[in-house]
C-alpha cells in the first residue's frame, strides 16, 4: 500500500540500447491527462443517455461458481457501504463480475485502476528472469544505474523488498516526459535493510527488466504474461480509452480534472494497470500457481506483492479515485478480488477483502 498515496503517471518503458548509461524509460507524454479527461467527460456525457458499448463482453455470463450463492458478498459490501465490482473464485472457478453500490449500472464492462498490486506482475518478471538466468537477485543496481553512487549492498533484492534505503518524496510540477529519469535525478540515498514503501524501488526495476529483455516493460509484460494467459480484459492504461473506465471518485464525488492532474504528478512508475475484477482474479490465479511457493514473491511488508496471512494471501492499494484488494488461498482455488472506482480516504480495502473472503467458505 503506497505511502504516497497521491496519485498516478501512466509510463511506457523504452529501451534506448546505449552502452553502460541508463536504457530504460517511460515515454507518457500527455497521454495521462488525455485519459483522466475523457474519463471524467465521458461519465458526465454518458448518465442520461442510453447504455455505452463496450469492446469488453456485454452479454451476461452465467455464474460459474457453484458453490457461493450469488447475494452474500453483495450484502456485505453493500453494508459496508462499497461502491465497485467484485468477482470470487470457488473451488477453482471464476465468477463474473458483479457491480455494487451507487452508479452500478454504468460501471458495467468497465475497467478499474490495479493500483499498487501491479507490482505483483514486477515481481514475477524479475523472477522469471532469474530462473532463466538472466539476472540475479544479488547484482548490485549500480550495474544497471552507473548514474546512482549507491554501494553493492544495494541490489536488486532490496528493490524488490523495498529494503534498498533509496527514496524520492518529490513532485514534479508538470507532467513527466521520462518517468525513469526523473526518479535518477530526484532519488536520495538513506542507509539499506530498513524497509520503507518507495515507489522508486519499483520504478527501478521496471528499467531493469527493460535493459535485460531489451523490451519496454509494457510489452514485456504483455507477451510474457497477458497474452499468453489470454487475459484480454487486463491491459496498460494507454492501450484503453477513457470512456471504457469507471469513472472516479473520492467521497462520492466525481474527482475533477486538476484533482486527478496532481495526482498523476505524485505518483512516480506504478499503477499502469487496468482490468475487470475477473481477469486480475485470472492473473493472480495464475501468479500464485506459478510463484506462491517463491518467497520473493510473497512480501512481508507492503510492497504492491501478496503478504501471506494464514491460509490466504492478500494484497490492497489505493490512489485517489480507486482502490483494489485481492484475497485469494494459496492453492488459488478459492479467493475474491475488490476493485472500486471510489476512494473514501479512508481506508484500503485490506479489512474488507479479508472479511468477504472469509464468508466465501
Amino acid at each position: 500500500m503506497s505511502k504516497k498515496m497521491s496519485g498516478w503517471i501512466i509510463g511506457t518503458v523504452v529501451f534506448l540500447g546505449v552502452g553502460g548509461c541508463v536504457l530504460a524509460r517511460y515515454n507518457t507524454n500527455s497521454m495521462a491527462h488525455v485519459f483522466y479527461q475523457q474519463i471524467v467527460h465521458s461519465k458526465t456525457d454518458s448518465l442520461p443517455k442510453k447504455k455505452n458499448k463496450s469492446s469488453l463482453k456485454t452479454k451476461v455470463e452465467k455464474d460459474q461458481t457453484s458453490s457461493f450463492k450469488k447475494g452474500d458478498i453483495s450484502q456485505l459490501l453493500k453494508d459496508k457501504s462499497y461502491v465497485g465490482s467484485y468477482a470470487t473464485v470457488a473451488n477453482g472457478k471464476i465468477s463474473r463480475t458483479h457491480y455494487v453500490g451507487k452508479g452500478a449500472k454504468q460501471n458495467h464492462n468497465k475497467y478499474y485502476l490495479a493500483t499498487d498490486t501491479e507490482n505483483m506482475l514486477t515481481a514475477a518478471a524479475v523472477l522469471q528472469l532469474v530462473d532463466q538466468g538472466k539476472l540475479k537477485l544479488s547484482t548490485p543496481i549500480n550495474k544497471y544505474y552507473d548514474s546512482l553512487s549507491t554501494s553493492d549492498k544495494v541490489t536488486v533484492q532490496t528493490l524488490l523488498d523495498m529494503t534498498s534505503g533509496l527514496s524520492n518524496d518529490s513532485i514534479p510540477n508538470n507532467q513527466l516526459m521520462n518517468v525513469l529519469n526523473w526518479n535518477l535525478n530526484h532519488v536520495e540515498l538513506g542507509a539499506t535493510g530498513q524497509y520503507n514503501y518507495q515507489e522508486v524501488n519499483y520504478v527501478l526495476l521496471e528499467g531493469i527488466i527493460s535493459q535485460v529483455t531489451n523490451q519496454s516493460y509494457q510489452d514485456y509484460i504483455t507477451n510474457t504474461f497477458l497474452k499468453p494467459s489470454k487475459l484480454g480484459e487486463t491491459k496498460f492504461a494507454s492501450q484503453v480509452d477513457g470512456s471504457k473506465m469507471a469513472a472516479p471518485y473520492s467521497n462520492g464525488q466525481l474527482v475533477d480534472n486538476s484533482t486527478l492532474a496532481k495526482a498523476m504528478n505524485g505518483q512516480m512508475g506504478q499503477n499502469q494497470l487496468v482490468a475487470t475484477p475477473k481477469d486480475l482474479l485470472k492473473l493472480t490465479q495464475f501468479l500464485v500457481k506459478k510463484y506462491g511457493n517463491n518467497p520473493n514473491f510473497i512480501g512481508k511488508q507492503p510492497s504492491g506483492r501478496l503478504i501471506r496471512d494464514g491460509d490466504m494471501y492478500y494484497v490492497s492499494g489505493k490512489i485517489v479515485g480507486y482502490r483494489t484488494a485481492i484475497a485469494i488461498s494459496k492453492d488459488g482455488k478459492q479467493g475474491i478480488v475488490l476493485m472500486s472506482n471510489d476512494s473514501n480516504g479512508k481506508n484500503d480495502l485490506t479489512s474488507l477483502v479479508k472479511k468477504a473472503y472469509a464468508d466465501l467458505k
